[in-house]
């Protein structure tokens, strides 16, 4: 039971992160800002381990 609610958090955590990382960026900033893209992905990235975790305990 705990481990859920540690992947639901961790999902949580993961998009703060990206609402953060996105904050005051306009689309066309976003599209020339490598570090923003890399950032953005790699913490959808880790949202979708721990969902996909996450429904595998579930199932």
């Amino acid at each position: 039971m705990w481990r859920d609610e540690a992947y639901l958090l961790d999902m949580l955590l993961a998009a703060k992160r990206v609402l953060e990382f996105s904050r005051d960026l306009s689309w066309e900033q976003f599209q020339h800002s490598a570090l923003h893209q890399h950032a953005i992905a790699k913490t959808l990235e880790n949202f979708g381990e721990a969902a996909r975790k996450g429904a595998a305990r579930s199932s």
